[in-house]
């Protein structure tokens, strides 16, 4: 059953959480690095009219354009600061033709280089402290990971139990066939004894009737367990039922669960699917009570630009700049969304808590009836066989028969209750190993207690 088609569709969707909490973590936290470049060429053409100056002037001017850059950012799960890194370089080169008054004078070249690195680390104060709002996505992440972990383990459990029913229903009609058919063996041994000892036609006409009815039942039972037959084929592949029959151990008895307020509380996955909404809610309502406060970041940066212009007529030049700064903003009127969303989870995490309490009973209810079940299953089974016990070797009528003082009647009558009281604990044990099987679903144990 484990390795059943069914699980591995349910294991796909634990796999997509999987993914997606992952894709959640690495988009928060993981080093962020972009390249950028730029070339290009850009032509410019100035005429003035009636220039009566001896200043001169671009009238044409072409510039190859030359830029690289790179960014680097980082936030972090400890505390929810944000490392910047960037560096820009730039190499234009500039080519003008220079007029005056009186026309053309010169060309005039300018190679220069220009670069700037820049470092910062933002902390957040007050809003986004420890990364309370920017987490959000990533926390919501986990803990539906961990719902669907359970999510596919209940589907495992529910598929379990709906085919050890099938299972069970083929062992009571298993069962039933060889209880039919040790009974129409002992009518036939006494049909035979009957035509042997030459007794009444009439009494052996009797017994084939009973054998008929006996043959009748069995056919039917026989009908139904191929029915269920084929419907365990359909789980347990390559699995010969005939030459490997399923077995039971119709001895094993239910754990039962003395204190069920507390289990359920600690061990049942819908009580941990619901803490799981309850988490979630509190979560968003941390998120929501976090963005109501003010903007308030302390930033530490530096800065380094280096320049130089032409070679032969400017100079070079390096600029280091470092700051630390406080940055305050906080909207006065407010942020209408927010406080609905805030009012909307604050709401539905009382919801919550009466789903979960809702909940909690129900489970509590149902173990309760089943125990209460369970435990006169249990009677009942003992009531059973204690009857087999004192009915088994009894074959007073059958010998009261032979002797020509009985009527086949009686006998047929006392086969007939020794078949109906094994059948009937048959249906007794069943419907207790059922039960048995709905108690451990519903306590979540069936994974690990199967038959």
């Amino acid at each position: 059953l484990v390795n059943n088609i069914f699980f591995e569709k349910e294991q796909i969707n634990l796999t997509i959480k999987q993914i997606e909490m992952d894709g959640d973590k690495s988009s928060y936290a993981d080093w962020d690095w972009t390249v950028g470049g730029e070339l290009g060429r850009i032509s410019k053409h100035k005429n003035k009219e009636e220039y009566s100056s001896s200043t001169d002037y671009a009238k044409s001017t072409t510039q190859e354009v030359r830029k690289i850059s790179t960014d680097i950012t980082k936030k972090f799960f400890s505390n929810g600061s944000e490392l910047k890194i960037s560096y820009d370089k730039s190499l234009p080169i500039k080519d003008e033709k220079m007029h005056d008054k009186n026309g053309y004078q010169t060309d005039k070249n300018t190679t220069e280089y220009l670069d700037d690195a820049s470092i910062s680390w933002t902390l957040p104060l007050l809003k986004n402290k420890g990364g309370l709002v920017d987490q959000k996505t990533y926390d919501l992440a986990v803990l539906d990971y961990e719902d669907e972990r359970l999510v596919l383990a209940e589907a495992k459990e529910d598929f379990i139990e709906a085919k050890l029913t099938i299972f069970l229903d083929w062992i009571s009609y298993h069962t039933q066939i060889d209880i039919v058919k040790n009974r129409l063996k002992a009518s036939k041994d006494i049909l035979k004894t009957i035509q042997a000892q030459n007794v009444s036609k009439t009494s052996a006409l009797t017994m084939r009737r009973s054998i008929n009815k006996s043959q009748r039942l069995l056919l039917d039972l026989e009908s139904k367990l191929k029915a269920e037959q084929r419907l365990l084929i359909a789980v347990l592949e390559n699995v010969d039922l005939d030459a490997n029959p399923l077995k039971i151990n119709w001895n094993t008895r239910v754990d039962l669960i003395q204190d069920l307020h507390q289990y359920c509380k600690e061990s049942i996955r819908d009580i941990k699917r619901i803490e799981i909404e309850q988490l979630k809610n509190k979560r968003s309502v941390k998120t929501y009570q976090n963005s109501e406060l003010a903007d308030f970041d302390f930033t530490i940066s530096a800065t380094q630009d280096d320049n130089k212009g032409n070679y032969s007529t400017y100079s070079k030049s390096s600029e280091v700049e470092y700051e630390a700064k406080l940055e305050f903003s906080y909207p006065l009127t407010g942020d209408t969304s927010n406080d609905v969303y805030l009012s909307k989870y604050r709401l539905k995490g009382r919801q919550l808590e009466l789903k979960y309490q809702d909940k909690l009973d129900d489970i509590v209810s149902d173990a309760q009836k089943l125990t209460t079940e369970l435990k006169q299953g249990v009677k009942q089974l003992t009531l059973y066989q204690q009857q087999i016990d004192e009915s088994e070797g009894s074959d007073a009528e059958l010998n009261e028969f032979l002797a020509g003082n009985g009527n086949i009647r009686f006998v047929i009558n006392e086969q007939d209750e020794q078949q109906s009281l094994l059948l009937e604990q048959v249906g007794a044990a069943i419907n207790y190993h059922k039960n048995r099987i709905k108690y451990n679903s519903l306590m979540d144990r069936l994974l690990i207690n199967v038959i």
